[in-house]
């Protein structure tokens, strides 16, 4: 990419002008800390890019921020046509760009990127800690690694005979308390295995009859056959006990997940296909 690049029209559109201040700052930026996502916000036709930054330092008036963000803009036809903004920005690298201060705190709309692949010791050091290992000790699962990208604690787990990732998201404000609630669910694999597959087959064997009509196979999925066919692979659960299994689908869904809900360490109360 040839310097200075334009970013988005490299200016705050109208309708987001009242959140920006109308002068611009020079910022450095560490790319990191998350993935990059498009979206569309408030039933609005136009799409919005965002990137993540470990932090930044702003070179007009001195203010360091170390903790995690996101700037967003709105994309341009061509940028959203072309795709061209996922090649702006590469993640661990740093940057020194122009952009317009929000009013409510230190973010900023970008405007134009005059830099790339600098260096600073403060946002290296930024980097250097998102890339140091966290972990979580666990009597059940031994050792938990942290996923920073996604904030969540994953591990495995032998359950029934199958291997599974069991994960909690480390946003939440009690990660002791879903390591409890996880391990709890866990060492109840044998009730939990048999009234989870249950609750799927008796909410999903129609539908897997569908897809199999689709299909023009003969033989009918009865709901013993949809208990059985179903592969656990992974457990999710919230410090208010809420948890996610999902499995394979056992080649009744083309490839897709069966995942199934329930409440506060209570039992099934939602199923659902997905992906």
């Amino acid at each position: 990419m040839e310097f200075p690049h334009i970013i988005g029209t490299g200016t705050v559109p109208e309708r987001l002008k009242q959140y920006y201040e109308d002068y611009l700052h020079e910022y450095l930026i560490m790319i990191g800390g998350g993935s990059a996502y498009t979206s569309r916000l408030g039933g609005s036709t136009e799409s919005n890019a965002s990137f993540p930054v470990l932090g930044h330092i702003d070179l007009t008036d001195g203010f360091h921020r170390s903790d995690k963000g996101s700037f967003t803009w709105i994309l341009t036809p061509e940028e959203e046509r072309t795709k061209s903004y996922k090649g702006i920005f590469t993640e661990g690298e740093i940057y020194r760009i122009l952009g317009y201060p929000y009013k409510g705190g230190h973010s900023f709309y970008p405007a134009k990127v005059l830099e790339g692949g600098l260096g600073n010791p403060f946002l290296e050091g930024l980097m250097e800690e998102f890339n140091r290992p966290v972990t979580m000790h666990s009597e059940l699962f031994g050792e938990l690694k942290l996923n920073k990208r996604y904030g969540v604690f994953y591990g495995k787990f032998n359950w029934l005979g199958t291997e599974i990732e069991v994960s909690f998201n480390t946003d939440e404000d009690d990660d002791a308390g879903c390591l409890a609630h996880l391990e709890e669910f866990c060492r109840d694999a044998e009730r939990r295995d048999k009234e989870i597959r249950e609750y799927a087959a008796d909410e999903l064997t129609y539908l897997a009859n569908d897809w199999r009509d689709d299909d023009h196979l003969d033989e009918e999925i009865t709901e013993e056959d949809f208990a059985r066919r179903i592969v656990i692979s992974n457990v999710e659960m919230s410090s208010e006990g809420d948890w996610y299994v999902w499995f394979e689908d056992g080649d009744m869904f083309a490839g897709h997940s069966v995942r199934v809900h329930g409440e506060a360490m209570g039992p099934p109360s939602y199923a659902s296909m997905e992906g």
